[in-house]
């Protein structure tokens, strides 16, 4: 093999910078307004504002239904947020700025999944202990939709 090269990467070390709120990341793919770098379809993909509760099938569904999934939503939207924050804290674990986001995120995660099992049923067997009644004798798992099931009913 010869000396010659056929290319070389220069990859910039991501700064931190301005971020999107956790709705728009959610529908645009990342928290960093810098490396939001959209394609030509990208417009079509912002005008959905909340991807589980669409608003042409709010009017067939029961004020119930319309707040779990806005909650679910909410929770998808925090998930995705400390997501690519992970990825960012997995290069810069010393930001200081960034941890303490994470701090702030990760807690506002726990307490939307307690909400959500406490008014509804549990996500994960994390969540158990806040849908279990004191006064009752039960196990509150199939409250909720199995997995296959596919929606958050």
């Amino acid at each position: 093999m010869s000396e010659n090269y056929l290319a070389i990467a220069n990859i910039p070390i991501q700064e931190w910078g301005k971020l999107y709120s956790e709705e728009e990341a959610l529908n645009i793919g990342t928290i960093f307004y810098d490396l939001n770098k959209p394609f030509f379809a990208a417009n079509s993909v912002l005008e959905s504002k909340n991807p589980i509760a669409s608003k042409t099938e709010v009017a067939k569904k029961t004020k119930e239904q319309t707040d779990r999934e806005q909650l679910m939503t909410k929770i998808n939207q925090i998930s995705f947020f400390l997501d690519d924050l992970t990825l960012y804290l997995d290069t810069h674990d010393k930001d200081a700025q960034a941890i303490q986001l994470y701090h702030q995120k990760i807690k506002e995660y726990a307490e939307l999944r307690k909400q959500f099992a406490q008014e509804f049923y549990p996500l994960t067997r994390l969540c158990l202990p806040y849908c279990m009644k004191e006064d009752e004798v039960s196990f509150c798992w199939q409250d909720g939709p199995m997995p296959w099931e596919g929606a958050c009913v």
